[in-house]
């Protein structure tokens, strides 16, 4: 019985001690572990740190105005996201059915690239049938000329085909002359200008008949000629337009 009593103090004694001793060895491992997990998290932390540190900042640029698809297209050009922000209850599907009306941050703030862009948008309204430019209104018809303008018109056509050069107011003369065709003034001057006849160029054909007759012509001497009265009565301008053309 006393051996027995020593054998299972005994035992309980080794229990003891292996038990302590487990202990032991955990708390130094723990010892161990601590400073270099602590270590490890630190360094993580510094690493994360430095990552953001060493991000490259990007400008942002100014979308509002453009379509929600060309903004998201520029800012992604740009190293950066966005997020669109449309009414209440919307949703965008068609980003090119919607235009941005605010942006944040603002065009020219300096953010960390991939930065996501606050993109407030609205629907785009669509131009309908009712909405599009009216069509121009179409050009009135052109006053119906009686039977007298008509034959002053088929006369000053010939005049001015005729090679004598005629100017506005000579063709008006001679068509409403008692001496030339007699047609009323107002009927003569409708032909005239109905014509939009090319009265530099019917100075030139006056200057070039003067100078055929042989007479001689200096420059002084045509000018005149070209705007007297009793001449072709074009203006200064065209009578020196027509004089630098025939070479004086």
């Amino acid at each position: 019985m006393p051996h027995m009593r020593f054998t299972s103090r005994l035992a309980a004694c080794s229990v003891s001690v292996a038990t302590a001793c487990v202990a032991a060895v955990l708390i130094v491992a723990a010892a161990l572990w601590a400073p270099s997990s602590a270590a490890a998290v630190e360094a993580g932390a510094v690493s994360l740190e430095a990552v953001a540190a060493s991000a490259p900042s990007k400008t942002v640029p100014n979308v509002v105005g453009k379509t929600a698809s060309d903004a998201k297209a520029v800012l992604k050009k740009g190293g950066l996201g966005y997020r669109y922000v449309p009414p209440k209850g919307s949703i965008v599907i068609l980003s090119k059915n919607w235009t941005v009306t605010k942006q944040s941050p603002k065009a020219g703030a300096t953010v960390k690239a991939g930065t996501k862009i606050k993109l407030t948008v609205v629907k785009t309204p669509r131009v309908t049938a009712s909405s599009s430019p009216a069509s121009p209104s179409p050009t009135p018809a052109a006053p119906q000329l009686s039977v007298a303008q008509q034959q002053a018109i088929l006369a000053a056509r010939n005049y001015l085909s005729s090679g004598m050069g005629f100017s506005r107011q000579g063709l008006i003369d001679q068509l409403s002359s008692p001496y030339g065709n007699g047609f009323a003034v107002a009927d003569a001057t409708t032909a005239v200008d109905s014509l939009n006849a090319d009265w530099n160029a019917q100075a030139v054909t006056a200057a070039r008949a003067y100078l055929s007759m042989g007479q001689g012509f200096s420059h002084q001497s045509l000018v005149e000629q070209l705007t007297s009265e009793y001449g072709n009565k074009f203006s200064p301008e065209q009578a020196e337009y027509a004089a630098g053309q025939v070479g004086l």
